[in-house]
């Protein structure tokens, strides 16, 4: 297993045809990489272990699997796993055809494509990640997300940044963003805890609910759906209400313009099939 000094984070790139990927950042001075068969009894895999090349240089992790030969059923990749433990607040990016991605500990700026597979990770900085199918967990991220997925369920709990999010098919969870939030569904609910920016949540087919919204401005629209936001007390909202066949309901008192210096939002709910509800956030 391939051990090197690292006083402070890395930058580790890897690599992968087939096989599940476990990083663990924590307070370390060195960085450790094991790559293994995913099975010990395929010859495929064994090779594709062996052939595996790890390189380190100045602050710099590389780990990439061979390329397939040829085409077909004999040019099929073995499948490995890989886990390393490296420093705290180092940075990954990860390019794989086929895996799953799970990493615990803090991480810097973490860049993620895969074709298919799951991806877990506890914390990052910045996060950008591509998957074609797959899960995505995300306890929190410190910087700025941008995820896109053609098939699979979020859960994002924490964003201090702003978030871009798309989603072709599948529940799109949110926790809290600080900045602003633009998430897409095609087929899928969207729900949202808090907000604390401009918020433009759309689904073609699912209900959206933002739970608290504190200033800026708001569109929440669905083809077929119900629609839900939760306005902050304290805070004065303007309301463009719509909906084709449903009711629309508001717990909002009508009052005057806000005064200058008071926070406000702007809302645009659109649906043409489901009920519009606008309510006052717990406090």
């Amino acid at each position: 297993m391939p051990v090197f000094d690292t006083p402070g984070p890395v930058q580790a790139t890897l690599e992968l045809n087939i096989g599940d990927v476990r990083i663990a950042a924590s307070d370390r001075t060195d960085t450790t990489v094991e790559v293994r068969p995913s099975n010990p009894a395929s010859e495929r895999d064994v090779q594709a272990a062996e052939q595996t090349r790890v390189e380190y240089d100045d602050g710099r992790l590389h780990v990439r699997t061979p390329r397939p030969r040829g085409l077909g059923l004999f040019g099929k990749p073995g499948s490995v796993d890989v886990e390393i433990a490296l420093p705290t607040g180092s940075a990954l990016r990860v390019n794989a055809a086929l895996g799953a991605v799970h990493a615990t500990g803090t991480l810097g700026d973490t860049f993620i494509k895969t074709a298919t597979g799951d991806v877990r990770l506890e914390r990052t900085a910045r996060l950008e990640l591509t998957t074609a199918s797959g899960a995505v967990v995300l306890d929190r991220a410190t910087g700025d997300v941008h995820i896109i997925t053609a098939d699979g369920a979020m859960d994002l709990t924490d964003i201090e940044g702003s978030a871009v999010v798309k989603n072709s098919n599948g529940d799109s969870r949110i926790g809290w963003v600080g900045g602003d939030l633009r998430i897409s569904n095609a087929n899928g609910n969207i729900v949202v805890r808090s907000a604390g920016g401009d918020v433009d949540a759309s689904t073609a087919n699912g209900s959206v609910r933002v739970g608290q919204v504190v200033q800026g401005t708001v569109s929440v629209k669905t083809a077929a759906g119900s629609l839900h936001v939760g306005v902050a007390t304290g805070t004065a909202a303007y309301l463009d209400l719509n909906t084709t066949f449903g009711k629309v309901r508001s717990e909002l008192q009508a009052s005057d313009a806000p005064q200058h210096g008071e926070r406000n939002v702007a809302i645009k709910a659109r649906t043409a099939f489901g009920n519009i509800d606008i309510v006052r956030a717990p406090a």
